[in-house]
């Protein structure tokens, strides 16, 4: 399939700090009207934060509650959450997977690639602190064999291009889920989830040099491809269109933008469509979505 003629599925992170209830202090409801109005603009995947203040098992009702509610009003939608806060091992940070398999709304699983150092400044700015996010390789496998067992398709995060190698090994041998789409991060200019507050990128910045290190690396590799920045608008970079351009997906949301953009979510859903347009690209969420991504051919998920 030519690259101008590939589908385009965008997605939405959609919380974002400002956006809490006034009464409850909450992400949930902003979170949830943002996710409806942003599927209903063309976005065909929501990434969300639940509550990170709460216990685990709350995090997780509220994780529960999220899925059913958005396949409520919106059936086909495909939707991941952050991981559990404040947890240790591999399986109490997701610990939410296994009870969204037994509800039967486990619709995608964020896997974050790798041991990524995420930088903390000191009053002169110097990243002299940090924390660690992302899986290891053994973490990895194990996610990635709960994921075949409920055939569930993995968002694959990579913020270093040398995790390209992991994906090829495994996609070679048929070992990573229909439906699964790799995602690429791309530093920004700010810290995120900040107010244009600046920062130190942990991930190689927005441009078109640095995205074709990553299509090299994943040259041969037959699985969908997502460009997504943090800390600053991917829109703002020519990264957006480029990537457009050789086929890929874009991610896009307050939540990344480190207040660059006073777009909505759903108006920067309608931002990516007209750059779509452009270049001949068709959007597509919903039940499109899923039969580009192969879902409409998979049998029913497992329970757990």
């Amino acid at each position: 399939m030519p690259n101008s003629a590939c589908p385009l599925i965008i997605e939405v992170a959609v919380s974002q700090a400002k956006a809490r209830d006034e009464q409850t202090n909450s992400l949930y409801g902003p979170s949830l009207a943002s996710a409806r109005e942003s599927l209903d603009a063309g976005a065909g995947i929501i990434h969300f934060h639940q509550d990170l203040h709460l216990t685990q098992q709350e995090q997780i009702d509220q994780i529960v509650r999220m899925h059913k509610e958005i396949l409520f009003t919106h059936p086909h939608a495909i939707m991941y959450s952050a991981p559990l806060l404040n947890e240790d091992t591999l399986w109490e940070i997701n610990a939410h997977y296994p009870v969204l398999a037994a509800a039967g709304c486990l619709s995608m699983i964020s896997m974050e690639m790798g041991l990524t150092l995420v930088p903390t400044l000191n009053a002169e700015g110097l990243p002299n602190g940090e924390w660690v996010n992302g899986h290891r390789f053994s973490e990895c496998d194990d996610v990635l064999a709960f994921a075949r067992k409920h055939r569930a398709p993995l968002s694959l995060g990579i913020y270093n291009p040398a995790m390209c190698y992991w994906i090829r090994e495994y996609a070679q041998r048929s070992l990573i889920p229909t439906g699964s789409m790799i995602k690429i991060w791309m530093g920004g200019r700010y810290q995120n989830w900040s107010n244009r507050k600046p920062g130190v990128a942990f991930a190689l910045k927005q441009t078109i040099k640095a995205l074709d290190a990553y299509l090299e690396a994943l040259e041969g590799v037959d699985l969908p491809w997502t460009v997504a920045g943090l800390g600053d608008n991917i829109l703002d970079s020519p990264v957006a269109r480029y990537a457009l351009e050789k086929g890929g997906h874009i991610r896009v949301g307050q939540e990344d933008v480190a207040g660059t953009s006073d777009l909505s979510n759903s108006e920067l859903v309608q931002a990516v469509i007209e750059l779509a347009d452009s270049v001949g690209r068709e959007v597509v969420s919903g039940t499109a979505a899923k039969a580009f991504l192969g879902l409409d051919r998979e049998p029913a998920m497992q329970t757990a």
